[in-house]
Protein backbone atom coordinates (compact mmCIF):
# COMPACT_ATOMS: atom_id res chain seq x y z
CA UNK A 1 0.00 0.00 0.00
CA UNK A 2 1.82 3.19 -1.27
CA UNK A 3 2.17 5.75 1.68
CA UNK A 4 -0.04 8.95 1.33
CA UNK A 5 2.23 11.84 0.49
CA UNK A 6 1.74 14.50 2.93
CA UNK A 7 3.91 18.06 1.88
CA UNK A 8 4.89 19.51 5.25
CA UNK A 9 4.94 22.81 6.60
CA UNK A 10 8.65 23.30 5.04
CA UNK A 11 8.00 21.50 1.88
CA UNK A 12 7.53 24.14 -0.80
CA UNK A 13 4.38 22.85 -2.25
CA UNK A 14 3.68 22.44 -6.10
CA UNK A 15 4.10 25.25 -9.31
CA UNK A 16 0.76 24.93 -10.74
CA UNK A 17 -2.16 23.17 -8.71
CA UNK A 18 -5.36 22.13 -10.80
CA UNK A 19 -8.60 21.58 -9.51
CA UNK A 20 -11.92 21.55 -9.18
CA UNK A 21 -15.30 21.87 -7.18
CA UNK A 22 -16.84 18.18 -5.68
CA UNK A 23 -19.02 18.02 -8.32
CA UNK A 24 -16.72 18.50 -11.34
CA UNK A 25 -14.31 15.79 -9.39
CA UNK A 26 -16.87 12.87 -9.22
CA UNK A 27 -17.88 10.52 -11.15
CA UNK A 28 -21.16 10.11 -9.29
CA UNK A 29 -20.61 6.49 -9.10
CA UNK A 30 -20.11 6.08 -12.65
CA UNK A 31 -23.31 7.15 -13.50
CA UNK A 32 -22.83 10.08 -16.47
CA UNK A 33 -26.52 11.01 -15.98
CA UNK A 34 -26.63 11.39 -11.87
CA UNK A 35 -24.11 14.05 -12.76
CA UNK A 36 -27.03 16.55 -13.94
CA UNK A 37 -28.65 16.21 -10.29
CA UNK A 38 -25.16 18.92 -9.55
CA UNK A 39 -27.47 21.26 -11.24
CA UNK A 40 -30.19 20.44 -8.72
CA UNK A 41 -31.05 22.58 -5.73
CA UNK A 42 -29.07 21.53 -2.67
CA UNK A 43 -32.35 21.62 -0.49
CA UNK A 44 -32.11 19.61 2.84
CA UNK A 45 -29.79 16.95 2.65
CA UNK A 46 -26.27 17.99 4.35
CA UNK A 47 -23.61 18.43 1.17
CA UNK A 48 -21.70 16.40 3.67
CA UNK A 49 -24.10 13.28 3.56
CA UNK A 50 -24.20 13.87 -0.48
CA UNK A 51 -20.36 14.25 -1.06
CA UNK A 52 -20.22 10.54 0.60
CA UNK A 53 -23.37 8.75 -0.78
CA UNK A 54 -24.18 10.79 -4.01
CA UNK A 55 -20.80 12.34 -5.58
CA UNK A 56 -17.77 10.87 -3.63
CA UNK A 57 -14.45 11.96 -4.53
CA UNK A 58 -12.52 10.64 -7.08
CA UNK A 59 -9.64 8.19 -5.77
CA UNK A 60 -6.03 9.68 -4.85
CA UNK A 61 -3.28 8.12 -6.28
CA UNK A 62 -1.88 7.61 -2.27
CA UNK A 63 0.01 10.66 -2.99
CA UNK A 64 -3.28 13.42 -2.59
CA UNK A 65 -3.27 13.74 -6.32
CA UNK A 66 -6.38 12.46 -8.30
CA UNK A 67 -6.42 9.09 -9.86
CA UNK A 68 -9.44 10.48 -12.49
CA UNK A 69 -10.06 14.17 -13.57
CA UNK A 70 -12.61 15.92 -15.77
CA UNK A 71 -11.32 15.46 -19.23
CA UNK A 72 -10.40 18.85 -20.32
CA UNK A 73 -8.73 19.45 -17.08
CA UNK A 74 -6.83 16.45 -18.53
CA UNK A 75 -5.87 17.83 -21.94
CA UNK A 76 -4.30 21.51 -19.89
CA UNK A 77 -2.27 19.16 -17.66
CA UNK A 78 -0.78 17.50 -20.63
CA UNK A 79 -0.36 20.80 -22.28
CA UNK A 80 1.08 22.28 -18.94
CA UNK A 81 2.98 19.20 -18.25
CA UNK A 82 4.89 19.05 -21.72
CA UNK A 83 6.18 22.37 -21.26
CA UNK A 84 6.86 23.13 -17.43
CA UNK A 85 7.34 18.95 -16.26
CA UNK A 86 5.56 16.35 -14.80
CA UNK A 87 7.31 17.68 -11.52
CA UNK A 88 5.22 21.38 -11.52
CA UNK A 89 1.79 20.20 -12.41
CA UNK A 90 -0.62 18.35 -10.16
CA UNK A 91 -3.76 17.76 -9.91
CA UNK A 92 -6.17 17.20 -6.91
CA UNK A 93 -9.24 16.75 -5.67
CA UNK A 94 -10.30 20.16 -3.47
CA UNK A 95 -10.14 18.14 -0.16
CA UNK A 96 -6.34 17.35 -0.61
CA UNK A 97 -5.19 21.11 -1.77
CA UNK A 98 -3.55 21.34 1.59
CA UNK A 99 -1.03 18.83 0.83
CA UNK A 100 0.39 20.65 -2.94
CA UNK A 101 -0.51 23.82 -2.07
CA UNK A 102 2.38 26.10 -0.25
CA UNK A 103 4.99 29.00 -0.99
CA UNK A 104 5.96 27.62 -4.22
CA UNK A 105 2.54 27.44 -5.79
CA UNK A 106 2.60 30.14 -8.26
CA UNK A 107 -0.88 29.54 -10.07
CA UNK A 108 -4.36 27.45 -9.28
CA UNK A 109 -6.21 26.48 -11.95
CA UNK A 110 -10.07 25.47 -11.43
CA UNK A 111 -12.43 24.31 -14.00
CA UNK A 112 -15.73 24.52 -14.41
CA UNK A 113 -18.98 23.00 -15.69
CA UNK A 114 -21.80 25.03 -13.49
CA UNK A 115 -19.80 27.78 -11.14
CA UNK A 116 -23.29 29.68 -10.94
CA UNK A 117 -26.17 27.44 -11.58
CA UNK A 118 -27.27 30.15 -14.58
CA UNK A 119 -26.98 26.45 -17.19
CA UNK A 120 -30.27 25.15 -18.93
CA UNK A 121 -29.84 22.32 -16.39
CA UNK A 122 -29.55 23.90 -13.38
CA UNK A 123 -31.83 27.21 -14.12
CA UNK A 124 -34.64 24.42 -14.84
CA UNK A 125 -34.47 22.27 -11.97
CA UNK A 126 -33.68 24.40 -9.90
CA UNK A 127 -36.82 26.66 -10.83
CA UNK A 128 -38.75 23.70 -11.22
CA UNK A 129 -38.25 22.22 -7.28
CA UNK A 130 -37.80 26.26 -6.31
CA UNK A 131 -36.58 26.02 -2.95
CA UNK A 132 -33.64 24.26 -1.48
CA UNK A 133 -31.33 27.27 -2.02
CA UNK A 134 -28.94 27.49 -4.85
CA UNK A 135 -27.86 23.92 -7.58
CA UNK A 136 -25.44 21.87 -5.67
CA UNK A 137 -22.71 22.45 -8.19
CA UNK A 138 -22.90 26.41 -7.51
CA UNK A 139 -22.42 25.83 -4.06
CA UNK A 140 -19.63 23.23 -3.90
CA UNK A 141 -17.69 26.10 -6.21
CA UNK A 142 -18.23 28.46 -4.08
CA UNK A 143 -16.91 26.36 -1.35
CA UNK A 144 -13.94 25.79 -3.43
CA UNK A 145 -13.25 29.24 -4.20
CA UNK A 146 -13.90 30.70 -0.71
CA UNK A 147 -11.25 28.10 0.68
CA UNK A 148 -8.45 30.12 2.17
CA UNK A 149 -5.63 28.41 0.93
CA UNK A 150 -6.00 29.36 -2.49
CA UNK A 151 -4.74 32.81 -1.54
CA UNK A 152 -2.78 32.21 1.17
CA UNK A 153 0.52 32.12 -0.71
CA UNK A 154 -0.02 35.03 -3.27
CA UNK A 155 -1.18 32.13 -6.16
CA UNK A 156 -2.95 33.62 -9.08
CA UNK A 157 -6.53 32.09 -9.83
CA UNK A 158 -7.37 31.39 -13.22
CA UNK A 159 -11.10 29.42 -14.22
CA UNK A 160 -11.69 27.98 -17.35
CA UNK A 161 -14.33 24.71 -18.44
CA UNK A 162 -17.72 24.92 -20.06
CA UNK A 163 -19.34 26.95 -17.08
CA UNK A 164 -16.39 29.75 -16.95
CA UNK A 165 -18.70 32.04 -19.00
CA UNK A 166 -21.35 32.09 -16.19
CA UNK A 167 -18.80 33.75 -13.79
CA UNK A 168 -17.87 36.82 -16.04
CA UNK A 169 -21.32 37.04 -16.91
CA UNK A 170 -22.85 37.01 -13.58
CA UNK A 171 -20.11 39.85 -12.79
CA UNK A 172 -18.34 37.72 -10.14
CA UNK A 173 -15.08 37.35 -10.74
CA UNK A 174 -13.93 40.38 -8.11
CA UNK A 175 -16.31 38.85 -5.84
CA UNK A 176 -14.74 35.10 -6.15
CA UNK A 177 -11.10 36.75 -6.29
CA UNK A 178 -10.61 35.26 -9.91
CA UNK A 179 -7.54 36.85 -11.63
CA UNK A 180 -8.52 35.79 -15.12
CA UNK A 181 -11.08 33.81 -16.74
CA UNK A 182 -10.08 31.37 -19.89
CA UNK A 183 -13.67 31.12 -22.31
CA UNK A 184 -13.30 28.44 -24.86
CA UNK A 185 -11.11 25.72 -25.54
CA UNK A 186 -7.63 26.46 -23.69
CA UNK A 187 -5.15 24.18 -25.39
CA UNK A 188 -3.75 26.95 -27.76
CA UNK A 189 -3.89 29.43 -25.40
CA UNK A 190 -3.61 28.79 -21.54
CA UNK A 191 -0.25 27.68 -21.81
CA UNK A 192 0.39 31.61 -22.34
CA UNK A 193 -1.28 32.72 -19.66
CA UNK A 194 0.01 30.21 -16.93
CA UNK A 195 3.28 30.99 -18.08
CA UNK A 196 2.51 34.80 -17.42
CA UNK A 197 1.32 33.67 -13.86
CA UNK A 198 4.15 31.44 -13.10
CA UNK A 199 6.48 34.88 -14.08
CA UNK A 200 3.89 36.96 -12.02
CA UNK A 201 3.11 39.08 -14.88
CA UNK A 202 -0.34 40.54 -14.43
CA UNK A 203 -2.91 38.82 -16.06
CA UNK A 204 -6.00 40.08 -18.36
CA UNK A 205 -9.12 39.29 -16.66
CA UNK A 206 -11.16 37.60 -19.05
CA UNK A 207 -9.12 35.75 -22.41
CA UNK A 208 -11.42 34.44 -25.35
CA UNK A 209 -9.41 31.76 -26.79
CA UNK A 210 -8.69 31.34 -30.52
CA UNK A 211 -9.67 27.30 -31.67
CA UNK A 212 -6.17 25.59 -31.26
CA UNK A 213 -5.18 23.77 -34.40
CA UNK A 214 -6.08 19.79 -34.85
CA UNK A 215 -2.16 18.94 -34.19
CA UNK A 216 -2.29 21.34 -31.16
CA UNK A 217 -4.38 18.78 -29.10
CA UNK A 218 -2.44 16.57 -27.31
CA UNK A 219 -3.86 12.75 -25.85
CA UNK A 220 -4.09 12.46 -22.08
CA UNK A 221 -1.36 11.53 -19.96
CA UNK A 222 -3.60 10.81 -17.06
CA UNK A 223 -6.99 9.05 -17.16
CA UNK A 224 -10.17 11.16 -16.83
CA UNK A 225 -13.17 11.01 -14.92
CA UNK A 226 -15.94 8.29 -16.47
CA UNK A 227 -12.90 7.27 -18.98
CA UNK A 228 -14.46 10.76 -21.51
CA UNK A 229 -12.54 10.22 -24.49
CA UNK A 230 -13.14 12.96 -27.80
CA UNK A 231 -13.46 11.32 -30.55
CA UNK A 232 -14.25 14.45 -32.19
CA UNK A 233 -14.75 18.86 -31.40
CA UNK A 234 -17.50 20.90 -32.81
CA UNK A 235 -20.71 20.73 -34.55
CA UNK A 236 -20.64 23.13 -37.94
CA UNK A 237 -24.34 22.81 -38.02
CA UNK A 238 -25.34 26.47 -36.46
CA UNK A 239 -28.07 25.94 -33.98
CA UNK A 240 -28.10 29.22 -32.82
CA UNK A 241 -28.58 28.58 -29.43
CA UNK A 242 -25.94 26.05 -28.83
CA UNK A 243 -22.09 26.99 -28.84
CA UNK A 244 -20.63 23.72 -30.34
CA UNK A 245 -22.34 23.89 -33.26
CA UNK A 246 -21.16 26.76 -34.42
CA UNK A 247 -17.63 25.51 -34.26
CA UNK A 248 -15.54 23.90 -36.86
CA UNK A 249 -15.50 20.24 -36.96
CA UNK A 250 -12.92 18.28 -36.79
CA UNK A 251 -12.63 14.14 -35.79
CA UNK A 252 -9.63 12.82 -34.28
CA UNK A 253 -7.64 9.92 -35.73
CA UNK A 254 -8.52 6.12 -34.59
CA UNK A 255 -5.18 5.92 -33.15
CA UNK A 256 -5.40 8.92 -31.11
CA UNK A 257 -8.94 7.49 -29.29
CA UNK A 258 -7.34 4.57 -28.89
CA UNK A 259 -4.48 6.08 -26.80
CA UNK A 260 -6.98 7.83 -24.57
CA UNK A 261 -9.13 4.74 -24.18
CA UNK A 262 -6.50 2.55 -23.79
CA UNK A 263 -4.92 4.92 -20.89
CA UNK A 264 -7.97 5.13 -19.02
CA UNK A 265 -9.14 1.54 -19.03
CA UNK A 266 -5.45 0.52 -18.23
CA UNK A 267 -6.18 2.68 -14.94
CA UNK A 268 -9.43 0.87 -14.10
CA UNK A 269 -12.44 3.24 -15.41
CA UNK A 270 -14.27 0.70 -16.78
CA UNK A 271 -16.79 2.91 -18.51
CA UNK A 272 -15.74 5.32 -21.75
CA UNK A 273 -17.80 7.81 -22.67
CA UNK A 274 -17.53 9.11 -26.83
CA UNK A 275 -17.55 12.58 -25.94
CA UNK A 276 -18.61 14.67 -29.53
CA UNK A 277 -21.51 16.84 -30.15
CA UNK A 278 -22.68 14.33 -32.88
CA UNK A 279 -21.63 10.51 -32.84
CA UNK A 280 -22.68 9.73 -36.48
CA UNK A 281 -20.88 12.43 -38.17
CA UNK A 282 -17.24 11.04 -36.85
CA UNK A 283 -14.94 11.14 -39.86
CA UNK A 284 -18.15 12.58 -42.57
CA UNK A 285 -16.76 12.72 -45.90
CA UNK A 286 -19.33 14.72 -46.80
CA UNK A 287 -21.08 17.67 -44.78
CA UNK A 288 -23.49 16.13 -42.97
CA UNK A 289 -23.22 12.50 -44.03
CA UNK A 290 -22.38 9.46 -42.27
CA UNK A 291 -19.21 8.18 -42.86
CA UNK A 292 -20.58 4.39 -41.74
CA UNK A 293 -17.42 2.33 -42.00
CA UNK A 294 -15.63 4.91 -40.01
CA UNK A 295 -18.10 4.72 -36.98
CA UNK A 296 -18.52 0.90 -37.21
CA UNK A 297 -14.81 0.79 -36.66
CA UNK A 298 -14.22 3.32 -33.85
CA UNK A 299 -17.29 1.51 -32.15
CA UNK A 300 -15.77 -2.31 -32.57
CA UNK A 301 -11.85 -0.91 -31.64
CA UNK A 302 -13.60 0.66 -28.36
CA UNK A 303 -15.42 -2.36 -27.53
CA UNK A 304 -11.74 -4.58 -28.12
CA UNK A 305 -9.55 -2.70 -25.50
CA UNK A 306 -9.01 -5.19 -22.81
CA UNK A 307 -10.56 -3.36 -19.72
CA UNK A 308 -13.84 -1.16 -21.10
CA UNK A 309 -16.67 -2.73 -19.78
CA UNK A 310 -19.05 -0.01 -20.67
CA UNK A 311 -19.39 2.45 -23.95
CA UNK A 312 -21.07 5.39 -23.68
CA UNK A 313 -21.87 8.19 -26.48
CA UNK A 314 -22.32 11.25 -25.58
CA UNK A 315 -24.26 13.07 -28.09
CA UNK A 316 -26.07 12.06 -31.75
CA UNK A 317 -28.44 13.57 -34.48
CA UNK A 318 -31.16 12.03 -35.69
CA UNK A 319 -30.78 13.29 -39.29
CA UNK A 320 -27.96 10.94 -39.89
CA UNK A 321 -29.70 8.18 -38.42
CA UNK A 322 -32.59 8.22 -40.81
CA UNK A 323 -30.27 8.53 -43.75
CA UNK A 324 -28.36 5.28 -43.06
CA UNK A 325 -30.33 3.39 -41.01
CA UNK A 326 -27.44 0.29 -41.54
CA UNK A 327 -25.20 2.96 -39.11
CA UNK A 328 -27.37 2.29 -36.07
CA UNK A 329 -27.75 -1.54 -36.64
CA UNK A 330 -24.32 -2.53 -37.16
CA UNK A 331 -23.13 -0.47 -33.78
CA UNK A 332 -26.62 -1.20 -32.03
CA UNK A 333 -25.50 -4.97 -30.87
CA UNK A 334 -21.97 -3.66 -29.65
CA UNK A 335 -23.63 -0.39 -27.67
CA UNK A 336 -26.04 -2.63 -26.16
CA UNK A 337 -23.46 -5.60 -25.05
CA UNK A 338 -21.48 -2.43 -23.25
CA UNK A 339 -24.47 -0.74 -21.95
CA UNK A 340 -24.95 -0.61 -17.99
CA UNK A 341 -28.52 0.84 -18.01
CA UNK A 342 -31.41 -1.27 -17.01
CA UNK A 343 -35.01 -0.33 -16.88
CA UNK A 344 -37.52 -1.72 -15.46
CA UNK A 345 -35.53 -5.35 -15.59
CA UNK A 346 -34.76 -4.66 -19.50
CA UNK A 347 -31.67 -3.74 -20.89
CA UNK A 348 -31.04 -0.85 -23.09
CA UNK A 349 -27.95 1.48 -24.25
CA UNK A 350 -28.79 5.21 -24.26
CA UNK A 351 -27.45 8.70 -26.19
CA UNK A 352 -28.69 12.37 -25.43
CA UNK A 353 -30.31 13.50 -28.49
CA UNK A 354 -31.65 16.98 -29.04
CA UNK A 355 -35.02 17.50 -30.81
CA UNK A 356 -35.74 20.91 -29.10
CA UNK A 357 -39.01 21.53 -30.82
CA UNK A 358 -41.97 20.51 -32.54
CA UNK A 359 -42.23 23.73 -34.45
CA UNK A 360 -40.85 23.82 -38.14
CA UNK A 361 -41.43 27.57 -37.72
CA UNK A 362 -38.89 27.48 -35.06
CA UNK A 363 -36.81 25.31 -36.42
CA UNK A 364 -36.07 27.37 -39.93
CA UNK A 365 -35.18 30.33 -37.42
CA UNK A 366 -33.06 28.81 -35.17
CA UNK A 367 -31.53 25.77 -36.24
CA UNK A 368 -32.18 24.72 -40.02
CA UNK A 369 -28.18 22.96 -39.53
CA UNK A 370 -30.00 20.61 -37.38
CA UNK A 371 -32.32 18.55 -39.88
CA UNK A 372 -29.49 18.53 -42.73
CA UNK A 373 -29.49 17.33 -45.37
CA UNK A 374 -32.91 17.60 -45.24
CA UNK A 375 -35.34 20.23 -44.71
CA UNK A 376 -37.26 21.33 -41.55
CA UNK A 377 -40.51 20.57 -42.97
CA UNK A 378 -39.68 17.21 -43.01
CA UNK A 379 -38.71 17.14 -39.14
CA UNK A 380 -41.26 15.43 -37.61
CA UNK A 381 -40.56 12.43 -39.99
CA UNK A 382 -37.31 12.55 -39.38
CA UNK A 383 -37.87 12.62 -35.19
CA UNK A 384 -40.09 9.83 -35.67
CA UNK A 385 -38.58 7.76 -38.19
CA UNK A 386 -35.18 8.39 -35.89
CA UNK A 387 -36.04 7.40 -32.68
CA UNK A 388 -38.12 4.00 -34.27
CA UNK A 389 -34.85 3.51 -36.22
CA UNK A 390 -33.28 3.56 -32.26
CA UNK A 391 -35.37 1.68 -30.20
CA UNK A 392 -35.15 -1.29 -33.23
CA UNK A 393 -31.71 -0.98 -32.17
CA UNK A 394 -32.44 -1.14 -28.54
CA UNK A 395 -31.28 2.24 -28.28
CA UNK A 396 -33.57 4.18 -25.57
CA UNK A 397 -32.16 8.31 -26.01
CA UNK A 398 -32.33 10.66 -23.67
CA UNK A 399 -34.10 13.55 -25.46
CA UNK A 400 -34.13 17.54 -24.82
CA UNK A 401 -36.43 20.09 -25.49
CA UNK A 402 -36.03 23.88 -24.95
CA UNK A 403 -39.09 25.55 -23.50
CA UNK A 404 -39.11 29.48 -24.47
CA UNK A 405 -37.16 29.89 -27.56
CA UNK A 406 -37.42 33.40 -28.33
CA UNK A 407 -40.41 34.57 -30.32
CA UNK A 408 -41.80 31.19 -29.06
CA UNK A 409 -45.60 31.01 -29.24
CA UNK A 410 -48.59 28.60 -28.26
CA UNK A 411 -48.47 27.07 -32.05
CA UNK A 412 -45.20 26.36 -31.83
CA UNK A 413 -45.49 24.45 -28.36
CA UNK A 414 -48.84 22.99 -29.92
CA UNK A 415 -46.30 21.85 -32.72
CA UNK A 416 -44.00 19.91 -30.11
CA UNK A 417 -47.00 18.53 -28.59
CA UNK A 418 -48.25 16.34 -31.52
CA UNK A 419 -44.72 15.49 -32.04
CA UNK A 420 -44.54 14.19 -29.08
CA UNK A 421 -48.27 12.58 -29.29
CA UNK A 422 -46.67 10.82 -32.57
CA UNK A 423 -43.79 9.77 -29.87
CA UNK A 424 -45.75 8.51 -27.09
CA UNK A 425 -45.04 5.04 -27.58
CA UNK A 426 -41.45 5.41 -28.13
CA UNK A 427 -38.77 4.26 -25.17
CA UNK A 428 -37.42 8.03 -24.56
CA UNK A 429 -36.27 9.71 -21.69
CA UNK A 430 -37.56 13.57 -21.77
CA UNK A 431 -35.33 16.39 -20.47
CA UNK A 432 -37.64 19.62 -21.02
CA UNK A 433 -34.91 22.72 -20.68
CA UNK A 434 -35.97 26.37 -20.20
CA UNK A 435 -34.22 28.25 -22.67
CA UNK A 436 -30.96 29.97 -21.65
CA UNK A 437 -29.06 32.61 -23.44
CA UNK A 438 -25.46 31.39 -22.89
CA UNK A 439 -22.59 33.97 -23.30
CA UNK A 440 -20.69 32.09 -26.10
CA UNK A 441 -24.00 30.86 -28.50
CA UNK A 442 -25.40 33.61 -30.95
CA UNK A 443 -28.45 34.21 -29.19
CA UNK A 444 -26.91 35.07 -25.93
CA UNK A 445 -28.62 38.75 -25.97
CA UNK A 446 -31.85 36.92 -25.46
CA UNK A 447 -33.67 36.59 -22.16
CA UNK A 448 -33.69 34.01 -19.96
CA UNK A 449 -37.12 31.72 -20.30
CA UNK A 450 -38.65 31.37 -16.74
CA UNK A 451 -41.61 29.59 -15.17
CA UNK A 452 -43.44 32.97 -14.11
CA UNK A 453 -43.41 33.19 -18.29
CA UNK A 454 -44.61 29.74 -18.68
CA UNK A 455 -48.00 29.55 -20.94
CA UNK A 456 -49.90 26.55 -19.78
CA UNK A 457 -49.63 24.80 -22.98
CA UNK A 458 -45.85 25.20 -22.18
CA UNK A 459 -47.11 23.47 -18.27
CA UNK A 460 -48.42 21.03 -20.24
CA UNK A 461 -45.47 20.30 -22.30
CA UNK A 462 -43.44 19.80 -18.97
CA UNK A 463 -46.37 17.65 -17.81
CA UNK A 464 -46.46 15.36 -21.42
CA UNK A 465 -42.76 14.68 -20.59
CA UNK A 466 -42.77 13.88 -17.20
CA UNK A 467 -46.03 12.03 -17.29
CA UNK A 468 -44.11 9.81 -20.54
CA UNK A 469 -40.72 9.43 -18.37
CA UNK A 470 -42.81 7.69 -15.48
CA UNK A 471 -44.81 5.52 -17.67
CA UNK A 472 -41.74 4.27 -19.52
CA UNK A 473 -39.26 4.31 -16.30
CA UNK A 474 -41.49 3.95 -13.23
CA UNK A 475 -42.10 0.10 -12.09
CA UNK A 476 -46.08 0.09 -11.65
CA UNK A 477 -46.46 -0.55 -7.85
CA UNK A 478 -44.15 2.48 -7.65
CA UNK A 479 -46.14 5.12 -9.32
CA UNK A 480 -48.67 5.36 -6.71
CA UNK A 481 -45.82 7.35 -4.91
CA UNK A 482 -45.40 10.20 -7.45
CA UNK A 483 -49.00 10.67 -7.68
CA UNK A 484 -49.06 11.19 -3.77
CA UNK A 485 -46.11 13.59 -3.76
CA UNK A 486 -47.10 15.16 -6.72
CA UNK A 487 -50.39 16.27 -5.04
CA UNK A 488 -48.59 17.12 -1.39
CA UNK A 489 -46.57 19.68 -3.30
CA UNK A 490 -48.90 20.96 -5.30
CA UNK A 491 -51.09 21.48 -1.66
CA UNK A 492 -47.80 23.13 0.23
CA UNK A 493 -46.11 25.24 -2.49
CA UNK A 494 -46.98 25.07 -6.18
CA UNK A 495 -50.30 26.70 -5.70
CA UNK A 496 -49.18 29.33 -4.02
CA UNK A 497 -46.02 30.02 -6.23
CA UNK A 498 -47.68 29.53 -9.47
CA UNK A 499 -51.49 29.34 -8.59
CA UNK A 500 -54.28 27.32 -10.41
CA UNK A 501 -53.01 26.59 -13.76
CA UNK A 502 -50.22 24.56 -12.50
CA UNK A 503 -52.91 22.06 -11.20
CA UNK A 504 -54.23 20.37 -14.17
CA UNK A 505 -49.97 20.47 -15.26
CA UNK A 506 -49.60 18.58 -11.74
CA UNK A 507 -52.35 15.71 -12.34
CA UNK A 508 -51.25 15.02 -15.68
CA UNK A 509 -47.69 14.64 -14.63
CA UNK A 510 -48.97 12.73 -11.25
CA UNK A 511 -51.12 10.21 -13.49
CA UNK A 512 -54.12 11.12 -11.74
CA UNK A 513 -55.90 12.17 -14.96
CA UNK A 514 -54.96 9.08 -16.95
Amino acid sequence: MPQERVVPSEVKGVSIVLTGSATDMSDFKLNPFKAFTGGFPTGIIPRKLLRKYWYPPVPNNGDGTAKYAPYGMRKIEAVLIKKFGAENVVVVHPNNLQKVVGPKTKVIGITSMEPVGTGFVSRTYTSFVGFGGKPIAAAEFRELVDNPILRKWGAKIILGGSGAWQIHKAKLQKKYGIDCIIMGEGEKTALKIFRMALNDEKLPPVVETKPPDPEEIPCIIHPSIFGIVEIMRGCGRGCRFCSPTSRRRYSFPLEHVLKEVELNASKGTKMTILASEDLFLYQSREKFLPNREAIVKLIESIAAVPGVEYIQPAHASLAPVVYDPRVVEEIGPVLFEKSRWVSKGTRHSSVEIGIETGSIRLMNEYMRGKVLPYKPEEWHDIVTKGIEILNENRIWPLVTLIIGLPSENDKDTIATLELLDKLKHSKIFYVPLLFTSEEDCMLREARHMDLNHLTSLQWELVATCWKHNIEVFVPEDDRWKIRLGGMVAYAMYYRWKHGKRILKPIMKFSGWNG
